[in-house]
């Protein structure tokens, strides 16, 4: 009799154990790929439900995050900053007798569009006379690439020139379409401005003038673009613009002339004390966090970065110190004691290196923490929905039944986030695959794991 009563009190408990050591015994099928006869992953499964682990592999590998860096970088942002906090572009005015100045100041808002621009234009009065613009970037430092960021990305949007002053994110989009045979293509540059100057010398439909490009001579510090080749269909790109701040006021500018308002000269300085506010753009963090975490977008983790760093240090405030924030929170508040390393906020660096172990660590965190989470999860890309997500696990039973952040950079590819299971438990994933050349393939894979977790 007592033996039956213990194996009654037991079978809950061994009923709970099949699907756990089922998923276990599939995720070891799984390493057993093809792929890890070359490339390698970490990868971590955690029941945040059960507060249990149920599966590490490699867990304390180094590996270059990718994207999976904005994860701990937003994490980060949302407990220093708080889900109220903004991003401010502000326009001042001082008049006197002799002369009447504007003063633009910015905290690196990396997504002041065309239209902002337009609406802080329209808040001075039409006709008048500037003396003197004043740009003031005084909130960053004057470092407009990250530390271990590639060379030879510069041309690219998803690698702009940082500065307090941004500008649709330091870059322009560029759409060439054909025209009749023989002909030079059509193209639109959006914003539209004198800042640059586009030289087309492609043609529509002719091979031998061999493949389109679209490029900024960039290798020169450059704004003109040249479209050259042959275009025989529709084709869209983003190039960063040398010099953001630059780019900033000369469309400022060209805004304020369409009012009547003329511009005498530009300077690069302070606010003066005494100057009034006339116009702010506030940018809400969240909406910050959700570009870089849904889209992937890399200026929004930086600007996270530099206004981290700006919680503790006086400006001008260097991506340096943000990352300085971030290592003291994983060693402080993950109990982060062994080797890693932060370049900047947005994993393009290739000096980042980090373990499943602790991005694991960071994603307990959050959930550990209602308010953070609730910022948090809601913004990150969903399996077949949505961002970078909306494309994968089709078919599969994690279809909508994750968030995650994704990363990729050559040779790495990356994924970690939540899963929501058949059996009603929320789990935390990290899985860090390096030593790869076939993104495609590594994600086809990731997703056969998302699929056995949801399962």
């Amino acid at each position: 009799m007592t033996r039956i009563l213990i194996l009654l009190l037991m079978l809950p408990f061994m009923l709970a154990a099949q699907p756990r050591r089922a998923l276990q015994k599939e995720l070891g099928d799984l390493l057993n790929d093809k792929l890890f006869d070359t490339g390698d992953v970490s990868l971590l499964v955690y029941d945040l439900t059960a507060d249990t682990l149920l599966y590490s592999h490699r867990a304390h590998k180094l590996v270059r995050p990718a994207s999976v860096q904005k994860t701990l970088t937003s994490i980060v942002a949302l407990e220093h900053l708080g889900s109220d906090y903004t991003f401010d572009t502000e326009l001042f005015d001082k008049a006197s007798d002799v002369s009447y100045n504007l003063f633009v100041k910015g905290h690196m808002d990396p997504l002041f569009t065309d239209t902002d621009a337009q609406r802080m234009a329209n808040s001075v009065g039409p006709g008048v006379v500037v003396d003197t613009l004043f740009a003031d970037c005084s909130f960053s430092d004057s470092l407009y690439w990250g530390s271990g960021w590639i060379w030879d990305d510069n041309p690219y949007g998803y690698q702009p020139y940082l500065s307090s002053l941004m500008l649709c994110r330091g870059a322009v989009e560029v759409v060439v379409w054909p025209r009749d045979n023989g002909k030079a293509p059509a193209y639109k540059v959006t914003p539209e401005s004198s800042f640059y100057t586009v030289v087309n010398e492609a043609v529509s439909n002719d091979p031998s003038k061999g493949k389109l490009t679209v490029l900024r001579d960039w290798l020169v510090d450059s704004n003109v673009i040249r479209i050259d080749g042959n275009c025989t269909k529709r084709y869209s790109t983003r190039m960063n613009m040398y010099k953001s701040a630059d780019f900033f006021v000369a469309v400022l500018i060209e805004k304020l002339a369409l009012r009547g308002v003329t511009v005498n000269n530009v300077v690069y300085g302070p606010v003066v004390a005494d100057a009034e506010r006339i116009f702010v753009n506030s940018r809400p963090v969240a909406d910050v966090i959700d570009e870089a975490l849904m889209e992937s977008d890399n200026l929004c983790a930086e600007a996270l970065l530099y206004h981290v760093a700006a919680q503790e240090n006086i400006s001008p405030v260097s991506a340096s110190q943000g990352c300085s924030v971030v290592s003291r929170f994983m060693k402080e508040r993950l109990g982060v004691n062994g080797d890693f390393s932060i370049a900047d906020g947005s994993g393009l660096s290739v000096y980042n290196y980090l373990s499943a172990d602790v991005v694991l660590r960071a994603l307990r965190f959050a959930h550990s923490n209602d308010e953070l989470f609730n910022a948090f999860y809601m913004h990150l890309p969903q399996s077949g929905v949505s961002g970078t997500m909306q494309n994968r696990t089709k078919g599969t039973k994690a279809h909508g039944k994750v968030r995650a952040k994704t990363g990729t950079v050559k040779g790495v590819c990356t994924l970690a986030g939540y899963a929501e299971a058949a059996d009603g438990h929320l789990y935390a994933f990290v899985m860090l695959n390096s030593g790869l050349q076939s993104a495609r393939t590594v994600r086809a894979w990731q997703d056969k794991v998302l699929d056995a977790i949801c399962k």
